[in-house]
Protein backbone atom coordinates (compact mmCIF):
# COMPACT_ATOMS: atom_id res chain seq x y z
CA UNK A 1 0.00 0.00 0.00
CA UNK A 2 1.35 3.32 -0.71
CA UNK A 3 0.74 5.76 2.13
CA UNK A 4 0.49 9.97 1.13
CA UNK A 5 0.83 13.37 2.69
CA UNK A 6 0.61 16.73 1.88
CA UNK A 7 1.83 19.42 3.20
CA UNK A 8 1.94 23.80 3.47
CA UNK A 9 4.05 26.17 4.74
CA UNK A 10 2.50 28.54 6.76
CA UNK A 11 2.34 32.23 5.60
CA UNK A 12 3.73 35.41 7.68
CA UNK A 13 4.46 38.98 6.08
CA UNK A 14 7.91 39.42 4.03
CA UNK A 15 9.50 42.84 2.56
CA UNK A 16 11.73 42.98 -0.04
CA UNK A 17 12.65 45.52 -2.16
CA UNK A 18 15.04 46.18 -5.44
CA UNK A 19 18.91 47.04 -4.01
CA UNK A 20 22.10 45.92 -5.18
CA UNK A 21 21.90 42.64 -6.77
CA UNK A 22 24.29 39.87 -5.63
CA UNK A 23 25.53 36.69 -8.19
CA UNK A 24 22.30 33.86 -7.92
CA UNK A 25 22.96 31.06 -5.40
CA UNK A 26 20.51 28.15 -4.98
CA UNK A 27 20.68 25.92 -2.49
CA UNK A 28 22.10 22.31 -2.66
CA UNK A 29 19.24 19.68 -1.66
CA UNK A 30 20.84 16.84 -0.39
CA UNK A 31 18.83 13.61 -0.63
CA UNK A 32 17.91 12.18 2.81
CA UNK A 33 15.61 9.68 5.41
CA UNK A 34 13.08 11.42 7.68
CA UNK A 35 11.27 9.16 10.32
CA UNK A 36 8.20 11.04 11.60
CA UNK A 37 6.47 10.92 15.11
CA UNK A 38 5.17 7.58 15.14
CA UNK A 39 8.57 6.39 14.27
CA UNK A 40 7.46 5.51 10.19
CA UNK A 41 10.74 5.95 8.34
CA UNK A 42 10.47 8.11 5.07
CA UNK A 43 13.25 7.27 2.70
CA UNK A 44 14.90 9.11 -0.35
CA UNK A 45 13.71 6.13 -2.94
CA UNK A 46 17.16 7.55 -4.75
CA UNK A 47 19.26 6.57 -1.61
CA UNK A 48 21.43 2.99 -1.23
CA UNK A 49 19.85 1.09 1.81
CA UNK A 50 22.51 -0.88 4.19
CA UNK A 51 20.12 -2.88 6.74
CA UNK A 52 22.29 -3.79 9.91
CA UNK A 53 20.68 -5.54 13.33
CA UNK A 54 21.83 -5.30 17.17
CA UNK A 55 20.66 -6.35 20.57
CA UNK A 56 19.65 -3.34 21.62
CA UNK A 57 19.75 -0.06 20.62
CA UNK A 58 23.26 0.90 21.68
CA UNK A 59 24.47 -2.36 21.22
CA UNK A 60 26.93 -3.42 18.65
CA UNK A 61 25.36 -4.05 14.74
CA UNK A 62 25.63 -6.45 12.32
CA UNK A 63 25.43 -5.28 8.56
CA UNK A 64 23.02 -8.20 6.77
CA UNK A 65 24.85 -9.41 3.57
CA UNK A 66 22.10 -11.56 1.82
CA UNK A 67 24.00 -15.43 0.87
CA UNK A 68 21.59 -16.23 -1.45
CA UNK A 69 21.39 -12.80 -3.49
CA UNK A 70 24.76 -11.20 -3.09
CA UNK A 71 24.65 -9.45 -6.33
CA UNK A 72 21.89 -7.37 -5.11
CA UNK A 73 23.07 -6.50 -1.72
CA UNK A 74 25.04 -4.17 -0.19
CA UNK A 75 23.67 -1.73 -0.93
CA UNK A 76 20.35 -2.22 -1.63
CA UNK A 77 17.66 0.04 -3.29
CA UNK A 78 14.13 -0.04 -2.31
CA UNK A 79 11.78 -1.34 -5.47
CA UNK A 80 8.71 0.32 -5.12
CA UNK A 81 7.27 4.37 -4.70
CA UNK A 82 5.88 4.54 -1.53
CA UNK A 83 5.35 1.67 1.36
CA UNK A 84 8.14 -0.86 1.32
CA UNK A 85 8.17 -4.01 3.59
CA UNK A 86 11.14 -5.47 5.22
CA UNK A 87 9.87 -9.10 6.52
CA UNK A 88 10.52 -11.86 8.29
CA UNK A 89 8.40 -15.07 8.54
CA UNK A 90 6.93 -15.04 11.58
CA UNK A 91 5.76 -12.98 14.60
CA UNK A 92 7.36 -14.23 17.66
CA UNK A 93 5.85 -14.22 21.41
CA UNK A 94 8.80 -11.77 22.87
CA UNK A 95 8.11 -13.63 26.34
CA UNK A 96 7.81 -17.28 25.19
CA UNK A 97 9.93 -16.80 22.23
CA UNK A 98 7.68 -19.15 20.66
CA UNK A 99 5.70 -17.76 17.07
CA UNK A 100 2.47 -16.49 17.52
CA UNK A 101 -0.50 -18.60 16.76
CA UNK A 102 -2.62 -18.13 14.38
CA UNK A 103 0.86 -17.52 12.85
CA UNK A 104 1.03 -14.01 11.04
CA UNK A 105 4.36 -12.59 9.48
CA UNK A 106 6.02 -10.17 11.06
CA UNK A 107 6.52 -6.42 8.70
CA UNK A 108 8.65 -3.22 8.87
CA UNK A 109 7.63 -0.44 6.40
CA UNK A 110 9.49 1.69 4.80
CA UNK A 111 7.93 4.67 2.41
CA UNK A 112 10.05 6.08 -0.07
CA UNK A 113 9.78 8.67 -2.14
CA UNK A 114 11.54 10.04 -5.33
CA UNK A 115 8.72 12.60 -6.49
CA UNK A 116 9.59 16.05 -5.71
CA UNK A 117 6.50 18.33 -3.97
CA UNK A 118 4.53 20.56 -6.45
CA UNK A 119 4.77 24.20 -5.78
CA UNK A 120 3.00 27.48 -6.71
CA UNK A 121 2.46 31.30 -6.37
CA UNK A 122 -0.66 33.37 -6.08
CA UNK A 123 -0.57 37.30 -5.22
CA UNK A 124 -3.38 36.77 -1.68
CA UNK A 125 -3.63 40.48 -1.81
CA UNK A 126 -3.15 43.48 -4.59
CA UNK A 127 -5.18 44.62 -7.16
CA UNK A 128 -3.78 42.81 -10.85
CA UNK A 129 -3.47 44.67 -13.98
CA UNK A 130 -2.50 43.71 -17.54
CA UNK A 131 -1.82 45.51 -20.80
CA UNK A 132 0.59 44.50 -23.21
CA UNK A 133 1.34 41.28 -22.09
CA UNK A 134 2.70 42.90 -18.55
CA UNK A 135 0.97 42.35 -15.31
CA UNK A 136 0.99 45.17 -12.68
CA UNK A 137 -0.08 45.07 -9.01
CA UNK A 138 -0.42 47.92 -6.57
CA UNK A 139 1.69 48.25 -3.69
CA UNK A 140 -0.03 46.21 -1.04
CA UNK A 141 0.03 43.25 -2.89
CA UNK A 142 1.23 40.06 -1.11
CA UNK A 143 2.94 36.85 -2.96
CA UNK A 144 1.96 33.57 -1.46
CA UNK A 145 3.96 30.82 -2.08
CA UNK A 146 2.40 26.94 -1.37
CA UNK A 147 3.24 23.90 -1.96
CA UNK A 148 2.53 19.88 -1.70
CA UNK A 149 3.72 16.97 -1.45
CA UNK A 150 2.57 13.53 -1.99
CA UNK A 151 4.78 10.80 0.15
CA UNK A 152 6.77 12.47 2.72
CA UNK A 153 5.76 16.24 2.88
CA UNK A 154 7.39 19.43 2.20
CA UNK A 155 9.70 20.11 4.44
CA UNK A 156 10.93 23.94 2.63
CA UNK A 157 10.38 26.45 0.63
CA UNK A 158 12.75 28.65 -1.57
CA UNK A 159 12.48 31.83 -3.70
CA UNK A 160 14.82 34.21 -5.12
CA UNK A 161 14.21 37.99 -6.51
CA UNK A 162 15.38 39.73 -9.28
CA UNK A 163 18.50 36.94 -8.98
CA UNK A 164 19.67 37.38 -5.84
CA UNK A 165 20.14 34.23 -3.69
CA UNK A 166 17.77 32.27 -2.72
CA UNK A 167 15.82 32.70 0.65
CA UNK A 168 14.23 30.19 2.78
CA UNK A 169 10.36 31.33 2.46
CA UNK A 170 8.79 32.17 5.72
CA UNK A 171 5.91 34.44 4.67
CA UNK A 172 3.78 35.79 1.99
CA UNK A 173 6.41 38.28 0.53
CA UNK A 174 5.54 42.06 0.29
CA UNK A 175 7.09 44.60 -2.17
CA UNK A 176 8.19 48.28 -0.70
CA UNK A 177 9.81 49.33 -3.69
CA UNK A 178 8.12 49.98 -7.29
CA UNK A 179 9.15 48.44 -10.54
CA UNK A 180 9.79 45.05 -12.34
CA UNK A 181 10.45 41.93 -10.78
CA UNK A 182 11.34 38.25 -11.54
CA UNK A 183 10.64 35.90 -8.73
CA UNK A 184 11.86 32.41 -8.59
CA UNK A 185 10.75 29.84 -6.43
CA UNK A 186 11.30 25.72 -5.60
CA UNK A 187 10.45 23.34 -3.21
CA UNK A 188 11.81 20.70 -1.35
CA UNK A 189 10.29 17.58 0.44
CA UNK A 190 11.54 15.54 4.06
CA UNK A 191 13.99 13.46 2.37
CA UNK A 192 15.37 15.41 -0.04
CA UNK A 193 13.94 16.27 -3.28
CA UNK A 194 13.32 19.23 -5.16
CA UNK A 195 11.65 20.35 -7.77
CA UNK A 196 12.91 22.43 -11.00
CA UNK A 197 12.42 26.16 -10.38
CA UNK A 198 9.65 28.16 -11.23
CA UNK A 199 9.69 31.71 -12.43
CA UNK A 200 7.02 34.66 -11.87
CA UNK A 201 7.53 37.73 -13.53
CA UNK A 202 5.33 41.51 -12.76
CA UNK A 203 5.68 44.83 -12.37
CA UNK A 204 5.09 46.80 -8.87
CA UNK A 205 3.37 50.32 -9.70
CA UNK A 206 3.24 52.02 -5.94
CA UNK A 207 2.72 55.78 -7.26
CA UNK A 208 -0.04 57.39 -7.45
CA UNK A 209 -0.81 58.92 -10.99
CA UNK A 210 -0.23 62.94 -11.54
CA UNK A 211 -3.32 64.94 -12.52
CA UNK A 212 -3.89 68.61 -14.16
CA UNK A 213 -6.64 70.95 -14.44
CA UNK A 214 -6.48 72.80 -17.68
CA UNK A 215 -8.29 76.23 -18.88
CA UNK A 216 -9.80 75.76 -22.19
CA UNK A 217 -9.97 79.87 -23.57
CA UNK A 218 -9.82 82.78 -21.58
CA UNK A 219 -7.65 82.79 -18.70
CA UNK A 220 -6.41 86.53 -17.03
CA UNK A 221 -4.09 86.93 -14.12
CA UNK A 222 -2.59 85.04 -11.23
CA UNK A 223 -6.25 84.54 -9.63
CA UNK A 224 -7.45 82.67 -12.72
CA UNK A 225 -9.71 84.97 -13.75
CA UNK A 226 -11.94 82.63 -16.50
CA UNK A 227 -15.39 83.72 -18.71
CA UNK A 228 -18.68 81.75 -18.72
CA UNK A 229 -17.05 80.42 -22.59
CA UNK A 230 -13.83 78.98 -20.67
CA UNK A 231 -14.24 75.20 -20.58
CA UNK A 232 -12.27 73.24 -17.79
CA UNK A 233 -10.52 69.75 -18.75
CA UNK A 234 -8.12 67.15 -16.88
CA UNK A 235 -4.96 65.69 -17.97
CA UNK A 236 -3.26 62.55 -16.43
CA UNK A 237 -0.77 60.30 -16.33
CA UNK A 238 0.63 57.46 -15.11
CA UNK A 239 3.61 55.72 -16.02
CA UNK A 240 3.32 51.92 -14.84
CA UNK A 241 0.07 50.10 -15.23
CA UNK A 242 -1.57 53.42 -16.41
CA UNK A 243 -4.69 55.81 -15.35
CA UNK A 244 -8.19 54.48 -14.86
CA UNK A 245 -10.37 57.46 -13.60
CA UNK A 246 -10.38 60.96 -12.79
CA UNK A 247 -12.87 62.35 -10.40
CA UNK A 248 -13.62 65.93 -9.44
CA UNK A 249 -15.94 68.55 -7.69
CA UNK A 250 -16.02 71.99 -6.95
CA UNK A 251 -15.63 73.41 -3.73
CA UNK A 252 -16.93 70.83 -0.96
CA UNK A 253 -19.39 69.09 -3.24
CA UNK A 254 -19.46 65.64 -4.10
CA UNK A 255 -16.75 63.99 -6.26
CA UNK A 256 -17.45 62.98 -9.62
CA UNK A 257 -16.27 61.19 -12.09
CA UNK A 258 -14.85 62.81 -15.45
CA UNK A 259 -16.03 61.51 -18.73
CA UNK A 260 -13.08 63.16 -20.45
CA UNK A 261 -14.90 66.32 -21.83
CA UNK A 262 -14.81 69.74 -21.30
CA UNK A 263 -16.40 70.85 -18.36
CA UNK A 264 -19.16 73.68 -18.96
CA UNK A 265 -18.67 76.67 -16.31
CA UNK A 266 -21.38 78.77 -17.35
CA UNK A 267 -24.26 77.44 -15.24
CA UNK A 268 -22.24 78.37 -11.99
CA UNK A 269 -22.49 81.65 -10.37
CA UNK A 270 -20.33 84.60 -10.05
CA UNK A 271 -17.58 84.15 -7.99
CA UNK A 272 -14.38 82.20 -6.64
CA UNK A 273 -13.94 78.57 -6.73
CA UNK A 274 -11.68 75.71 -5.97
CA UNK A 275 -11.79 72.43 -8.21
CA UNK A 276 -10.61 69.49 -6.58
CA UNK A 277 -9.80 66.83 -8.41
CA UNK A 278 -7.73 63.19 -8.56
CA UNK A 279 -6.61 60.25 -10.33
CA UNK A 280 -6.71 56.64 -9.51
CA UNK A 281 -4.32 54.48 -12.17
CA UNK A 282 -5.37 50.60 -12.80
CA UNK A 283 -4.52 49.08 -9.55
CA UNK A 284 -5.59 51.40 -7.24
CA UNK A 285 -2.75 53.89 -6.51
CA UNK A 286 -5.02 57.08 -5.80
CA UNK A 287 -3.58 60.16 -6.39
CA UNK A 288 -3.94 62.83 -3.49
CA UNK A 289 -6.40 65.75 -3.37
CA UNK A 290 -5.22 68.36 -6.01
CA UNK A 291 -6.84 71.74 -5.63
CA UNK A 292 -6.93 74.29 -9.10
CA UNK A 293 -8.19 77.72 -7.43
CA UNK A 294 -10.09 80.40 -10.37
CA UNK A 295 -12.85 83.15 -10.25
CA UNK A 296 -15.50 82.76 -12.97
CA UNK A 297 -16.52 86.04 -13.79
CA UNK A 298 -19.89 86.27 -15.65
CA UNK A 299 -20.62 89.49 -14.92
CA UNK A 300 -20.46 92.41 -17.70
CA UNK A 301 -18.39 95.80 -17.04
CA UNK A 302 -21.48 98.25 -15.16
CA UNK A 303 -21.26 101.38 -17.28
CA UNK A 304 -22.08 105.01 -16.24
CA UNK A 305 -22.56 108.68 -17.42
CA UNK A 306 -22.08 112.30 -16.35
CA UNK A 307 -22.68 115.42 -17.77
CA UNK A 308 -20.09 118.24 -16.85
CA UNK A 309 -20.64 121.68 -17.75
CA UNK A 310 -22.94 124.46 -17.53
CA UNK A 311 -27.02 123.59 -17.54
CA UNK A 312 -30.03 126.16 -17.02
CA UNK A 313 -33.87 124.83 -16.37
CA UNK A 314 -36.62 127.19 -17.60
CA UNK A 315 -40.23 126.11 -17.48
CA UNK A 316 -39.17 122.88 -16.40
CA UNK A 317 -37.04 122.21 -19.33
CA UNK A 318 -33.14 121.38 -18.60
CA UNK A 319 -30.70 123.11 -21.29
CA UNK A 320 -26.86 122.31 -21.75
CA UNK A 321 -24.58 124.87 -23.43
CA UNK A 322 -22.29 123.77 -26.25
CA UNK A 323 -19.33 123.57 -23.20
CA UNK A 324 -21.09 120.75 -22.35
CA UNK A 325 -19.66 117.46 -22.18
CA UNK A 326 -20.47 113.76 -21.63
CA UNK A 327 -18.00 111.79 -19.21
CA UNK A 328 -18.50 107.67 -19.65
CA UNK A 329 -17.38 105.63 -16.95
CA UNK A 330 -17.38 101.57 -16.53
CA UNK A 331 -16.39 99.67 -13.72
CA UNK A 332 -15.84 95.86 -13.62
CA UNK A 333 -16.25 93.54 -10.56
CA UNK A 334 -13.53 91.32 -11.38
CA UNK A 335 -11.02 90.94 -14.88
CA UNK A 336 -11.18 94.66 -15.51
CA UNK A 337 -12.39 97.31 -17.95
CA UNK A 338 -10.77 96.77 -21.28
CA UNK A 339 -12.64 99.33 -22.95
CA UNK A 340 -15.80 101.81 -23.65
CA UNK A 341 -17.19 101.97 -27.04
CA UNK A 342 -19.95 105.00 -27.87
CA UNK A 343 -22.37 106.54 -30.78
CA UNK A 344 -23.93 109.65 -30.64
CA UNK A 345 -27.04 110.26 -32.19
CA UNK A 346 -26.78 106.99 -34.11
CA UNK A 347 -23.48 107.21 -35.77
CA UNK A 348 -20.35 104.84 -35.65
CA UNK A 349 -19.39 103.65 -32.60
CA UNK A 350 -15.61 104.71 -31.64
CA UNK A 351 -13.74 103.97 -28.42
CA UNK A 352 -13.71 106.69 -25.09
CA UNK A 353 -11.01 107.58 -24.34
CA UNK A 354 -12.14 111.33 -23.01
CA UNK A 355 -15.00 113.15 -21.51
CA UNK A 356 -16.54 114.64 -25.14
CA UNK A 357 -18.68 117.48 -26.39
CA UNK A 358 -22.28 116.67 -27.18
CA UNK A 359 -23.07 118.05 -30.67
CA UNK A 360 -23.35 121.83 -30.64
CA UNK A 361 -26.76 121.50 -32.34
CA UNK A 362 -30.70 122.15 -30.88
CA UNK A 363 -32.52 119.38 -30.39
CA UNK A 364 -32.61 115.58 -28.44
CA UNK A 365 -29.54 114.30 -28.61
CA UNK A 366 -28.88 110.31 -27.58
CA UNK A 367 -25.57 108.31 -26.69
CA UNK A 368 -25.54 105.20 -26.73
CA UNK A 369 -22.47 103.43 -25.40
CA UNK A 370 -20.89 99.95 -23.67
CA UNK A 371 -18.24 98.63 -21.99
CA UNK A 372 -16.15 95.06 -22.69
CA UNK A 373 -14.27 93.35 -19.96
CA UNK A 374 -10.83 91.83 -20.15
CA UNK A 375 -12.77 88.49 -20.22
CA UNK A 376 -14.87 89.61 -23.43
CA UNK A 377 -18.22 90.12 -21.05
CA UNK A 378 -19.96 92.80 -22.82
CA UNK A 379 -22.43 95.10 -20.97
CA UNK A 380 -24.71 95.41 -24.69
CA UNK A 381 -24.14 93.70 -27.86
CA UNK A 382 -24.21 96.85 -30.22
CA UNK A 383 -24.75 95.28 -33.05
CA UNK A 384 -28.32 93.64 -32.12
CA UNK A 385 -29.77 95.38 -29.48
CA UNK A 386 -30.49 98.91 -29.54
CA UNK A 387 -33.74 100.02 -27.88
CA UNK A 388 -31.97 98.63 -24.80
CA UNK A 389 -29.24 101.27 -24.41
CA UNK A 390 -28.93 103.74 -22.21
CA UNK A 391 -30.62 106.94 -23.91
CA UNK A 392 -29.72 110.93 -23.00
CA UNK A 393 -32.25 113.20 -23.77
CA UNK A 394 -32.58 116.26 -22.95
CA UNK A 395 -35.45 116.07 -20.46
CA UNK A 396 -35.42 117.50 -17.10
CA UNK A 397 -35.96 114.44 -15.62
CA UNK A 398 -33.20 113.15 -16.69
CA UNK A 399 -30.88 115.35 -15.07
CA UNK A 400 -31.15 116.65 -11.82
CA UNK A 401 -28.54 118.37 -9.68
CA UNK A 402 -29.18 118.33 -5.70
CA UNK A 403 -26.57 121.31 -4.05
CA UNK A 404 -28.88 122.00 -0.75
CA UNK A 405 -28.33 120.28 2.33
CA UNK A 406 -31.55 118.75 4.53
CA UNK A 407 -33.07 121.61 7.08
CA UNK A 408 -32.04 120.49 10.61
CA UNK A 409 -33.39 121.82 14.01
CA UNK A 410 -32.89 120.48 17.27
CA UNK A 411 -34.97 120.35 20.49
CA UNK A 412 -34.46 119.72 24.90
CA UNK A 413 -36.90 117.86 26.36
CA UNK A 414 -36.74 117.31 29.99
CA UNK A 415 -34.73 119.14 32.99
CA UNK A 416 -33.83 122.63 31.48
CA UNK A 417 -33.19 126.23 33.14
CA UNK A 418 -32.49 129.29 31.00
CA UNK A 419 -30.42 131.94 33.03
CA UNK A 420 -30.40 135.22 30.26
CA UNK A 421 -28.60 133.19 27.30
CA UNK A 422 -27.10 130.07 29.09
CA UNK A 423 -29.32 126.97 28.92
CA UNK A 424 -28.88 124.88 31.86
CA UNK A 425 -29.68 120.95 31.22
CA UNK A 426 -29.72 117.59 33.32
CA UNK A 427 -27.62 114.54 33.15
CA UNK A 428 -30.97 112.81 31.84
CA UNK A 429 -32.64 115.94 29.41
CA UNK A 430 -32.98 114.70 26.22
CA UNK A 431 -31.00 116.52 22.85
CA UNK A 432 -33.33 115.21 20.00
CA UNK A 433 -32.03 116.51 16.20
CA UNK A 434 -34.23 116.07 13.25
CA UNK A 435 -33.64 116.90 9.31
CA UNK A 436 -35.73 116.89 6.26
CA UNK A 437 -34.63 117.22 3.03
CA UNK A 438 -37.15 117.53 0.24
CA UNK A 439 -34.73 116.84 -2.94
CA UNK A 440 -32.53 113.97 -2.50
CA UNK A 441 -33.70 112.70 0.44
CA UNK A 442 -32.00 112.81 4.20
CA UNK A 443 -29.46 110.09 4.61
CA UNK A 444 -28.23 110.50 7.91
CA UNK A 445 -27.68 112.65 11.01
CA UNK A 446 -24.27 112.75 12.75
CA UNK A 447 -22.62 114.38 15.64
CA UNK A 448 -20.07 115.60 17.69
CA UNK A 449 -19.30 116.42 21.48
CA UNK A 450 -17.28 119.40 22.23
CA UNK A 451 -15.19 119.16 19.18
CA UNK A 452 -14.06 116.06 19.90
CA UNK A 453 -13.35 112.85 18.20
CA UNK A 454 -15.17 111.96 14.79
CA UNK A 455 -18.86 112.10 14.26
CA UNK A 456 -20.90 109.94 15.64
CA UNK A 457 -24.37 108.15 14.08
CA UNK A 458 -27.31 109.92 15.29
CA UNK A 459 -30.61 107.57 15.90
CA UNK A 460 -32.22 108.77 19.25
CA UNK A 461 -32.10 111.37 21.50
CA UNK A 462 -28.87 112.04 23.44
CA UNK A 463 -27.82 112.84 26.66
CA UNK A 464 -24.78 113.87 28.16
CA UNK A 465 -24.92 111.47 31.39
CA UNK A 466 -21.50 110.61 31.30
CA UNK A 467 -20.09 113.87 30.54
CA UNK A 468 -19.14 116.26 33.31
CA UNK A 469 -20.79 119.17 34.57
CA UNK A 470 -20.00 122.68 32.64
CA UNK A 471 -20.22 124.27 29.08
CA UNK A 472 -20.53 121.77 26.38
CA UNK A 473 -21.40 122.36 22.19
CA UNK A 474 -22.71 119.47 20.81
CA UNK A 475 -22.40 120.27 16.76
CA UNK A 476 -24.96 117.90 14.78
CA UNK A 477 -24.36 117.13 10.93
CA UNK A 478 -27.51 116.38 8.53
CA UNK A 479 -26.48 114.79 4.86
CA UNK A 480 -28.94 114.42 2.36
CA UNK A 481 -28.18 111.30 -0.30
CA UNK A 482 -25.65 112.99 -2.79
CA UNK A 483 -23.57 114.26 0.38
CA UNK A 484 -24.65 117.84 1.08
CA UNK A 485 -24.24 118.62 3.99
CA UNK A 486 -26.17 120.90 6.58
CA UNK A 487 -24.63 121.93 10.53
CA UNK A 488 -25.94 122.81 13.31
CA UNK A 489 -25.68 123.37 17.35
CA UNK A 490 -26.29 123.62 20.59
CA UNK A 491 -24.45 125.17 23.70
CA UNK A 492 -25.73 123.85 27.12
CA UNK A 493 -24.19 123.94 30.51
CA UNK A 494 -24.51 120.42 32.34
CA UNK A 495 -25.08 120.89 35.94
CA UNK A 496 -25.18 117.21 37.74
CA UNK A 497 -24.48 118.65 40.88
CA UNK A 498 -26.98 118.27 43.57
CA UNK A 499 -27.43 121.33 46.02
CA UNK A 500 -25.62 121.26 49.62
CA UNK A 501 -27.82 120.92 52.76
CA UNK A 502 -27.46 123.21 55.99
CA UNK A 503 -29.57 123.42 58.86
CA UNK A 504 -28.69 125.89 61.65
CA UNK A 505 -30.79 125.69 65.56
CA UNK A 506 -32.39 129.11 66.90
CA UNK A 507 -30.11 128.88 69.87
CA UNK A 508 -26.98 127.14 70.97
CA UNK A 509 -26.56 123.26 71.84
CA UNK A 510 -26.55 122.87 75.62
CA UNK A 511 -24.99 120.05 75.87
CA UNK A 512 -24.48 116.21 74.30
CA UNK A 513 -26.86 113.14 75.27
CA UNK A 514 -25.14 109.81 74.15
CA UNK A 515 -23.00 111.96 71.46
CA UNK A 516 -26.12 113.84 69.85
CA UNK A 517 -26.49 117.88 70.23
CA UNK A 518 -29.05 118.85 73.07
CA UNK A 519 -31.30 121.47 72.11
CA UNK A 520 -34.03 123.04 74.04
CA UNK A 521 -37.87 121.49 72.83
CA UNK A 522 -39.36 125.05 71.80
CA UNK A 523 -36.55 125.59 70.00
CA UNK A 524 -36.66 126.18 65.66
CA UNK A 525 -34.87 124.34 63.38
CA UNK A 526 -33.78 126.36 60.14
CA UNK A 527 -32.83 124.71 56.92
CA UNK A 528 -30.73 126.10 53.74
CA UNK A 529 -29.43 124.94 50.62
CA UNK A 530 -27.02 126.09 48.07
CA UNK A 531 -26.72 125.20 44.37
CA UNK A 532 -23.95 126.85 42.55
CA UNK A 533 -25.27 126.88 39.24
CA UNK A 534 -29.06 126.84 38.97
CA UNK A 535 -30.09 127.17 42.23
CA UNK A 536 -32.43 125.12 44.74
CA UNK A 537 -36.03 124.61 43.71
CA UNK A 538 -37.78 122.81 46.50
CA UNK A 539 -36.67 121.74 50.10
CA UNK A 540 -38.36 118.98 51.90
CA UNK A 541 -38.27 117.28 55.04
CA UNK A 542 -39.57 114.65 57.57
CA UNK A 543 -39.48 114.64 61.54
CA UNK A 544 -38.97 111.34 63.36
CA UNK A 545 -40.56 109.23 60.29
CA UNK A 546 -43.48 111.62 59.28
CA UNK A 547 -44.59 112.84 56.34
CA UNK A 548 -42.66 114.30 53.74
CA UNK A 549 -43.32 118.03 53.91
CA UNK A 550 -42.33 120.78 52.06
CA UNK A 551 -40.23 123.43 54.25
CA UNK A 552 -41.44 126.95 54.38
CA UNK A 553 -40.16 129.40 57.15
CA UNK A 554 -38.59 127.38 60.07
CA UNK A 555 -38.94 123.66 61.92
CA UNK A 556 -40.74 122.96 65.75
CA UNK A 557 -42.59 120.35 67.68
CA UNK A 558 -39.85 118.50 69.07
CA UNK A 559 -40.33 115.75 71.15
CA UNK A 560 -39.21 116.34 74.42
CA UNK A 561 -36.92 113.75 76.64
CA UNK A 562 -36.03 111.98 73.31
CA UNK A 563 -33.73 111.69 70.06
CA UNK A 564 -35.02 113.78 67.41
CA UNK A 565 -34.62 112.10 63.57
CA UNK A 566 -34.92 114.68 60.81
CA UNK A 567 -34.33 113.61 57.01
CA UNK A 568 -33.84 116.64 54.90
CA UNK A 569 -34.10 116.20 50.58
CA UNK A 570 -33.47 118.83 48.30
CA UNK A 571 -34.57 119.48 44.26
CA UNK A 572 -32.58 122.25 42.10
CA UNK A 573 -34.01 123.79 38.89
CA UNK A 574 -32.89 120.40 37.40
CA UNK A 575 -34.22 117.85 39.65
CA UNK A 576 -30.73 116.99 41.04
CA UNK A 577 -30.93 115.62 44.41
CA UNK A 578 -29.18 115.50 47.60
CA UNK A 579 -30.53 113.73 51.18
CA UNK A 580 -29.13 114.27 54.67
CA UNK A 581 -30.08 113.30 58.24
CA UNK A 582 -28.97 114.30 61.52
CA UNK A 583 -30.34 113.60 64.55
CA UNK A 584 -30.41 115.68 67.93
CA UNK A 585 -31.53 115.09 71.69
CA UNK A 586 -34.47 117.70 73.24
CA UNK A 587 -35.13 118.70 76.48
Amino acid sequence: MILKRYFAIPAMILGIGIGNLTAQTKPVIEPKAYQDSSGLTYWNKNMPVYISISSAPDAQKFVLKSQKFPQYDQPYFFDTEGENLIRTRWAVNKKTRQAVQPQIEMLWEVITDSKPPVSSALFSSGTKYSKSGKNFYGPDAALKVSAKDAISGVESLYYSANGANYELYTNPITFTVAGDYTIKYFAADRVGNSENDHSLSFTIDASAPSSLCLIAGVKLGAENIISASSRLHFEAQDDLSGVKRTFYAFDDGKMQLYNGKNIIVNNLDDGSYTMKFYSEDNVGNKESIQEYSFYLDKTAPIAASDVLGDRYVVNGQTYFSGKTKMKLTAVDNKAGVKEILYSVNGGKFQRYTDAFYLPNKAGMHVVRYFATDNVENVTENPETLSVNYMEYRHKVDRIYIDLLGPVISSSIDGPKYKIRDSLYIGPNTKITFSAKDSESGLHHISYIVNGQGSELSYNEPITLASANSGSHRIDYFAYDNVNNRNIGSVNVILDKTPAEIQYKFSVVSTGKEADNEIYPSNSKLFLSAQDDLTGIKEIYYSLNGSPELIYKNYITGFRKGEVNTLKVRVRDMLDNQSEKEFKFFAN
